[in-house]
């Protein structure tokens, strides 16, 4: 079984990958970070006056937050323990959740993993929900590892 592990690194994820990989058992592993880069937009709120960052500074935040996306799947990798080399690195940008059906579509794959914090209806109205889109959106099966209070 091949599975698209979704992860940005945090424990809520780590504990979501850890859970959905002793269930899963998969042989062959795709592991995905989805970096944010719209705040390193130079279209900005600047008005008249053009962006809020300039050319050189919205390329050195996009870069950061790549590097940090990097952090993220080294970090997920040396935590689960995964042997070198056997786990596929992807990291893109866009919106996380159209992104992960994508990549899903491109690899292959048999399921996607995904965490949720498990916020109520009503946040998850306000601020969305990767995990929602990903069910709603994905072509092949979709688990979904809820955090459980108490656990990290």
């Amino acid at each position: 079984m091949h599975a698209l592990i979704a992860t940005d690194g945090s424990e809520i994820s780590l504990d979501a990958v850890r859970r959905g990989v002793n269930l899963l058992r998969p042989d062959h592993i795709t592991l995905l970070t989805v970096a944010d880069t719209s705040i390193a937009d130079d279209s900005g709120a600047g008005g008249i006056e053009g962006g809020l960052l300039s050319p050189q500074e919205s390329e050195r935040a996009r870069e950061a937050i790549m590097s940090e996306g990097d952090r993220e799947l080294d970090l997920t990798i040396s935590e689960l323990g995964f042997p070198e080399g056997s786990v596929d690195r992807v990291l893109t940008e866009g919106p996380a959740g159209l992104m992960i059906c994508r990549t899903a579509q491109e690899k292959a794959v048999d399921v996607v993993l995904v965490g949720s914090h498990g916020h109520g209806a009503i946040k998850r109205m306000i601020i969305g929900s990767v995990s929602e889109y990903v069910v709603h959106h994905c072509a092949v099966p979709v688990l979904v590892v809820r955090h459980q209070e108490g656990t990290p």
